[in-house]
């Protein structure tokens, strides 16, 4: 084995997952299931994580579109959150392996408070996931490397709220409340194939689509004061139906000298599947009647391009620095315009059974406009602008290998 290959492969471990979660995507996506710990060469490996994000996104210049002339200069809508990881990777027999994870894989959140040119349309959301997953893989050895077939499932819930402040007749103003949950399954399959002395992984995997069929929970208008039909507020059951949806990831890495990896990958994911959401059954708390009622999205698909370089200092210490564009989800209505971003991360191993990471990334959330085209609820007519705003992150994660 020659330097180049024998630096490459002691490299190999510490830069695996190194940058992984210190980005923001779009759509929903935080980071979705990461599968890396199940190429760790240790046969049992354990490793807890967690990536704050701070996006600082801030709407301008908000105007209903609905004739009440209501405006509004400037609304801070950045969501912070927190990611956490836990990933459980063991060998079961040759050539088996296997991995449990438990992660937040995707979610959204604003708060864009009360009495402003927004809140008919959204006082605060959240959708929030948690993902029990288990992936396995089946290697085998071809030419001077190995390919494995990989394949998994995960057991998802989710957790949806959605608060509207109303102006509503007979000078009747509340704050209705929606919350809707559910679960659904989801698999993955792929291949990878690795050259180790020369740290050569190429993976591609699937993701299949989360069908949330059944959401369901209540609305809560009993804020409001009624009206002439009599007393229509309470709490009332609503359903509706959506989905996380399926995607593609391909990834790259290699040894390209002594010490040094080069890396990148390119992920796509369908979020063109989210367009308008009804949510079903909701009365309208003055006049007693179907309300239509919608979480307009109008999404189009999402697409991930990443790439970097890591370096092996020594036997305990790598860095790695990568950049990241993400396009925009975002068409007609929303914020979520293009992301550039770039991350760094340092890997400390004291010794070969434990492992250190800690990364940070620094961002832009490029600039762009927002209307309301007539098509979904029409709450929702409203419009803005937004200008260039900061994203920051930073992540931490422990793994013990045995």
């Amino acid at each position: 084995m020659n330097n180049l290959r024998l630096k490459a492969l002691l490299g190999a471990g510490c830069f695996s997952l190194l940058m992984s979660g210190v980005v923001s995507a779009g759509g929903f996506d935080r980071g979705g299931v990461n599968i890396d710990q199940l190429f760790d060469a240790a046969p049992y490996s354990f490793d807890a994580g967690v990536t704050y994000v701070s996006p600082q996104r801030k709407l301008k210049n908000v105007q209903r579109l609905d004739g009440s002339g209501m405006s509004t200069s400037e609304i801070d809508v950045g969501g912070d959150y927190v990611v956490p990881r836990i990933g459980f990777k063991a060998n079961i027999f040759e050539p088996v392996d296997c991995l449990a994870t438990y992660t937040k894989p995707y979610g959204a959140e604003a708060d864009f408070g009360m009495n402003n040119a927004y809140s008919p349309t959204a006082v605060k959301y959240y959708v929030k996931t948690n993902d029990f997953g288990l992936t396995c893989s089946y290697k085998i050895n071809v030419g001077k490397g190995a390919l494995r077939f990989i394949g998994g499932v995960s057991y998802q819930e989710v957790d949806a709220f959605l608060s509207r402040q109303t102006l509503l007749a007979f000078g009747n103003t509340g704050l209705g409340k929606f919350k809707l949950s559910d679960e659904a399954w989801g698999w993955r399959v792929g291949t990878a194939y690795e050259i180790p002395e020369i740290a050569l992984r190429a993976s591609l995997m699937y993701s299949s689509s989360y069908k949330y069929d059944g959401l369901s929970g209540t609305v809560d208008t009993t804020g409001f004061a009624g009206g002439p039909g009599g007393n229509v507020t309470g709490v009332f059951p609503v359903s509706a139906s959506a989905e996380i949806p399926q995607a593609v990831e391909f990834k790259l890495q290699s040894g390209i000298a002594p010490g040094w990896l080069a890396f990148g990958s390119v992920r796509w994911q369908e979020w063109s599947k989210l367009g308008i959401i009804p949510i079903n059954g909701v009365i309208h708390p003055v006049f007693g009647t179907p309300s239509n009622v919608s979480f307009d999205l109008l999404y189009r698909d999402g697409w991930t391009v990443s790439g970097g370089i890591a370096h092996k200092f020594s036997d305990q210490l790598s860095a790695a620095v990568s950049l990241t564009w993400d396009r925009g989800t975002s068409t007609t209505s929303g914020y979520q315009s293009d992301t550039w971003s770039v991350a760094s991360g340092v890997s400390y191993s004291p010794n070969d059974k434990i492992e250190v990471r800690l990364g940070g990334s620094i961002g832009v959330l490029t600039s762009g406009s927002s209307t309301f085209t007539g098509v979904g609820d029409a709450a929702n007519a409203v419009t803005y602008t937004y200008d260039d705003d900061l994203l920051l992150a930073g992540s931490a994660l422990v793994k013990v290998k045995f």
